[in-house]
């Protein structure tokens, strides 16, 4: 379960539940995914167009190549400890996010001299219910509760530039990432937690009313680790996909 309510938190410690299965036998895409190959003079024009293409099929798994169901994305569980302004210890279950699918894709290039990958994508609206448990203070403000609730991030504008590895394995090439860097720029975050307080409605909607009117004080003091979380992922999911589809039958 990614967590995007991760956006509450300075985190010191997690726990994320994806698993894929990384192993080097190659297999071809699926045929509905668009293939280019590196000869061709507009190939760096040809993968932009087949990610853009590629996205709004993710609403359903492709195991074959090691993708699961990207929208929603599921993460199981993450457990949260905060520090900082943000200071409170916080569980999260069930959590899915949606809109993954829709991003803008503004850049995906490859260079194969260089080893990079440089994605750059504008997310119109990503939205996280999910169930939570919290307990510390948020910017001076006692927090306590469990529920359910949901983050909504509004504009949300993403960049990577990330740097692999070449592997070789019976004859094939494959694509190891090893780093990448990330920024995150929403512009704007609204936040809904459900029965703070146990059920307490004026504090509730109190403390509710106080993140979303400090978003952006609050997504300062834990961008850094919100980020980390997103890398993790983004970095599990390239991985799972380049360690069954070699650079061969992506790309020539």
């Amino acid at each position: 379960m990614i967590v995007i309510l991760v956006a509450l938190i300075t985190m010191k410690s997690l726990i994320v539940l994806f698993v894929l299965c990384v192993c080097c036998q190659s297999v071809k895409l699926p045929l509905n995914f668009k293939k280019c190959n590196r000869k061709e003079p507009k190939w760096k024009e040809c993968v932009f167009e087949a990610t853009i293409d590629g996205l709004p099929q993710l609403t359903k798994p492709f195991p074959e190549v090691n993708i699961p169901t990207v929208d929603p994305l599921e993460v199981p569980e993450i457990n949260i400890e905060g520090s900082g302004r943000v200071a409170v210890n916080q569980h999260f279950s069930n959590v899915k996010i949606f809109g993954l699918s829709t991003a803008k894709v503004d850049k995906f290039e490859f260079d194969f001299d260089k080893k990079t990958l440089v994605a750059e994508s504008t997310f119109p609206e990503l939205r996280m219910p999910g169930n939570y448990k919290v307990d510390g203070m948020i910017l001076l403000f006692p927090v306590k509760g469990e529920g359910t609730g949901q983050t909504t991030m509004i504009n949300l504008h993403v960049k990577s530039v990330l740097d692999y590895e070449e592997v070789k394995k019976k004859g094939k090439t494959y694509i190891k990432f090893v780093k990448s860097e990330m920024k995150m720029t929403p512009e704007k975050i609204h936040f809904r937690f459900d029965n703070l307080f146990d059920g307490d409605k004026t504090l509730g909607d109190n403390i509710n009313q106080v993140l979303n009117d400090n978003w952006a004080v609050v997504y300062e003091d834990i961008e850094d680790s919100y980020t980390e979380l997103v890398n993790r992922i983004w970095l599990s999911l390239l991985n799972g996909f380049f360690s069954k589809v070699s650079i061969e039958e992506a790309f020539d």
